[in-house]
């Protein structure tokens, strides 16, 4: 036996199809928007470092072992982007300058291991680009 519905509970497809015709898909511009990365000077307000003991801790332990022994230092320069929760993503990790490419590498490693605030566009969080320099002293 099958059961029936009373007429007024059936929705018929026509009405379904109409209503995905008249919203349609997304707008590409809408899409685009999410996926827009943005400088520093976009934002109301710019990505912050979560813990800069963290950060300090992260670039000492990327420090290489050949350079700390033989007291080299040096300055890296990065370029990256930080992600609408505040991660770094990954793969956009890149090394601007580095006094040796050693220290840019193990620089790569520790950012990726950063984690931010958000950058934000008028109160929205929005993926942000970013560039950090990086010192590593001989001690």
């Amino acid at each position: 036996m099958t059961k029936t519905r009373p007429a007024s509970m059936m929705v018929p497809s026509v009405v379904v199809t109409a209503l995905i015709l008249l919203l349609g898909p997304l707008a590409p511009s809408a899409l685009a928007q999410d996926d827009k990365v943005y400088s520093l000077a976009e934002l109301s307000n710019p990505p912050k470092l979560t813990s800069s003991t963290t950060a300090a801790r992260l670039i000492q332990e990327s420090y290489p072992e050949d350079l700390k022994r033989r007291k080299v230092g040096g300055m890296v320069e990065l370029q990256f982007v930080v992600d609408a929760q505040g991660n770094v993503v990954a793969g956009t990790v890149e090394i601007i300058d580095a006094t040796q490419t050693t220290l840019g590498e193990a620089a790569k490693k520790a950012v990726a291991g950063f984690t931010f605030e958000p950058g934000k566009l008028n109160g929205a969080k929005v993926k942000t680009k970013v560039v950090l320099p990086i010192v590593y002293k001989a001690m």
